[in-house]
């Protein structure tokens, strides 16, 4: 039996076609592309609908924050998770309460959807911890970007792990 991957982040461009099938030849049997801004998601479902075996996300990542998320629901039909969202205060390229704001709103529609969430943080663990306690983790949740030690992921699971 051979081994067989499944790629749940990577980021598909006009060249999908030259990339899937270079995938596909070294065993990988799905993908899902990310969008990172409301333009970049209608691009990444587009992707999608063209190949049998690539899906994709919805979201506005933090370094896109500063547009805000207002259409973003409107895609979340053809998703199959929210993101790439979070908070990203390494870069700081939107504004910190535009990052914060647009990751709520996003973690909200996630929940709202039933939706899976998929979430990038760079130094903003506290800061990524109280916005998901205060909007509630959805049940299937990606931390696709975490820059942090080990003490993150241990915390991540004592916070949601059943």
């Amino acid at each position: 039996m051979s081994e067989t991957w499944f790629d749940n982040h990577c980021h598909l461009g006009a060249d999908a076609p030259e990339v899937v099938a270079r995938a596909r030849g070294a065993g990988v049997v799905g993908m899902v592309t990310v969008g990172c801004d409301l333009e970049d998601s209608r691009a990444a479902l587009a992707t999608a609908a063209a190949f049998d075996d690539v899906w994709a996300t919805a979201g506005v990542h933090p370094h896109e924050a500063r547009d805000g998320v207002d259409g973003l629901s409107d895609l979340l039909g053809a998703a199959v998770a929210v993101g790439e969202a979070g908070l990203d205060f390494h870069y700081d390229h939107s504004p910190r309460d535009a990052q914060r704001h647009a990751f709520a709103a996003q973690v909200s529609l996630a929940n709202q959807w039933g939706l899976p969430l998929v979430v990038h943080t760079r130094e903003a663990w506290e800061e990524t911890f109280e916005v998901l306690d205060r909007e509630g983790v959805p049940d299937r949740t990606v931390f696709h970007c975490r820059s942090e030690e080990r003490r993150v992921g241990q915390e991540c699971r004592s916070r949601w792990s059943p």
